[in-house]
C-alpha cells in the first residue's frame, strides 16, 4: 500500500514538474547585465523590481503518514506607474492533490495581491493595497467556494546581505456559494534572509494563518523552518533553485505535521 502511494505521488510530482517546465518563459535574448548578487536580492524581495516566476513543489506529511503534494505558481510582476510609484502584483495559483479514498487533484482558489510602493527605494521599503481571492477550485474539497477580498501590506528591510520583512493580509468573503462557510482569514508572512557570496542564501519564510471561522483551538497554523538556495545564470537567464523543510508547531487537526518543498524561479 505504501509503495503504491509513493508511486502515485512520484508520478504526480513528475507531472507537476513537467507542467512547470512547460509554463517557463523563454530566456531573454539580451543580457540584463545584473550580477548574481543583484539577482539574489531581486529573488528574495517581495517588492522586487524584477519579474520573478517561481514554481514551488511541496510535499506535506500528515499524522497518518499520508503524503499531500501540491504545486504553486507565484508570479511577481512589477509595473512602473510614474517616476515616484510602482505597482507590484503577486499572485498564487495552486494545484493540489488530496489523497484518500476519494482522491482529488485539481486547481485551488487563485489569489492576487496588489502593492502600491514608492519607485525610489532605500533601507526600508513598504507597499500596500488589496488582496483578492477567486473561487477557481475545480473541486469543492480544494477551495472555499467564495469570492473574498481585503487589505494587504508589506514592510521590507534591506541592509547589505540581509533582507528581512513582514507581509500581512486579511480576507473576508463577500459572495459565493451560500452553502459554504464564510471566509475570514488572516495571513502573516515573516521573512529573514541572508545572502552569501556567489548567489548562495538562507531564508526562513513561514506563512502563519489564523482562520477566524474555525472551531476553538483549530484556527492557527504556525510553521517554522528554513530554506537554502542558490541564484545562478545560464547564458543570459537568471534563475534560482532552493530546498526547504518546515514543521507546523501549531495546526488544525488532520493537516500536515511537516512538509518539504523545492522551488525553481526564473528572474527577469
Amino acid at each position: 500500500m505504501l509503495s503504491g502511494l509513493c508511486a502515485r505521488v512520484l508520478a504526480r510530482a513528475a507531472c507537476c514538474l513537467a507542467l512547470a517546465a512547460a509554463c517557463a518563459v523563454p530566456a531573454s535574448a539580451e543580457d540584463t547585465g545584473r550580477s548574481v548578487g543583484d539577482l539574489a536580492k531581486q529573488k528574495l524581495n517581495p517588492l522586487a523590481e524584477a519579474i520573478n516566476l517561481p514554481a514551488t513543489l511541496s510535499f506535506g506529511f500528515g499524522p497518518r503518514h499520508d503524503v499531500q503534494p501540491s504545486l504553486t505558481f507565484q508570479p511577481l510582476i512589477p509595473l512602473r506607474l510614474s517616476e515616484d510609484w510602482r505597482l507590484v502584483t503577486r499572485s498564487s495559483v495552486p494545484i493540489i492533490d488530496i489523497p484518500g479514498p476519494d482522491d482529488v487533484t485539481g486547481l485551488g482558489d487563485i489569489n492576487v495581491s496588489l502593492f502600491l510602493t514608492p519607485a525610489r527605494t532605500g533601507t526600508w521599503v513598504w507597499g500596500a493595497g488589496p488582496i483578492l481571492q477567486f473561487p477557481t477550485a475545480t473541486d469543492e474539497a480544494l477551495g472555499t467556494g467564495k469570492w473574498a477580498a481585503g487589505p494587504t501590506a508589506v514592510l521590507v528591510y534591506v541592509d547589505g546581505p540581509w533582507l528581512n520583512g513582514v507581509l500581512v493580509s486579511h480576507l473576508w468573503s463577500f459572495a459565493g456559494s451560500s452553502t459554504r462557510e464564510d471566509v475570514s482569514l488572516t495571513q502573516i508572512e515573516v521573512k529573514f534572509s541572508y545572502e552569501f557570496s556567489s548567489g548562495w542564501y538562507i531564508d526562513t519564510n513561514p506563512v502563519m494563518t489564523y482562520d477566524w471561522k474555525a472551531p476553538s483551538n483549530q484556527g492557527w497554523t504556525i510553521p517554522v523552518g528554513l530554506d537554502v538556495g542558490k541564484v545562478f545564470k545560464i547564458g543570459n537567464q537568471g534563475m534560482s533553485l532552493q530546498l526547504g523543510a518546515y514543521y507546523n508547531v501549531k495546526k488544525p487537526d488532520g493537516t500536515a505535521d511537516w512538509f518539504l518543498q523545492t522551488q525553481f524561479t526564473l528572474i527577469y
